[in-house]
């Protein structure tokens, strides 16, 4: 049985223009990659007990059929190239029709979140007005979660798990290792281990290729 009262927004970069910081990928590979952990972060998402809906922010044409093959609603907007805007506008689009969810944003590189680590997550945001779920390097931000869009601050991108904080939010004490890595990097995946992953990056990651690691020689 679902008891979903938050509506999670998923920001999604073209495939092509994302993943950028993965060294030894070419276009097609990071493309692969970003194409296959937003269909997994989507579905999981939708799985998730707490969650009522998902919305991807994105206009590209590819990122929005993949977003809604996944089970997402898709809300695009005409702002431009701007994550933080683009949160925005699709945070305005889902409490336009949803007035009494709970507002939520998670990144769509968050690879080995679990449907237990959203549902966790967002039960212990319910006791905050506004949280945030830090990235593994403390400087990040994984999650941020809030009652109005007009709560919504533009802090997304570097250093903004400090910002958010600063503002007022509140930081979730969430241990979930899946949950706390977006991925940035390869041997970011493949240190989560590949039975954390959903199913469509775990093929990424088994797919042939010459030059990428193997999931046992980038654990520690």
């Amino acid at each position: 049985m679902r008891d979903g009262s938050w509506v999670v927004v998923v920001p999604a970069k073209p495939f092509a223009a994302a993943k950028t910081r993965c060294v030894g990928l070419d276009v097609s590979e990071r493309s692969a990659l970003a194409r296959a952990m937003l269909l997994d972060v989507v579905g999981r998402l939708t799985r998730a007990r707490r969650v009522r809906a998902v919305v991807v922010a994105a206009t590209d044409p590819e990122v929005v059929g993949a977003a809604l093959a996944a089970g997402a609603v898709v809300a695009g907007t005409t702002c431009g190239p701007d994550l933080n805007r683009e949160v925005l506008a699709a945070l305005i689009v889902a409490r336009e029709a949803l007035p009494d969810a709970r507002l939520a944003v998670a990144m769509a590189d968050l690879a080995g979140a679990q449907p237990p680590d959203f549902d966790a997550a967002l039960t212990a945001a319910g006791s905050h007005p506004r949280s945030i779920v830090s990235d593994a390097d403390g400087t990040g931000t994984t999650m941020v979660t809030l009652t109005d869009p007009g709560e919504f601050r533009p802090f997304l991108g570097p250093d903004s798990r400090r910002r958010f904080l600063a503002d007022g939010y509140h930081d979730l004490p969430v241990t979930a290792p899946g949950l706390r890595r977006d991925v940035d990097t390869v041997a970011h995946l493949l240190s989560l281990g590949t039975d954390r992953l959903g199913g469509a990056t775990r093929s990424w990651v088994g797919s042939p290729s010459a030059d990428r690691p193997t999931p046992s020689a980038a654990r520690h």
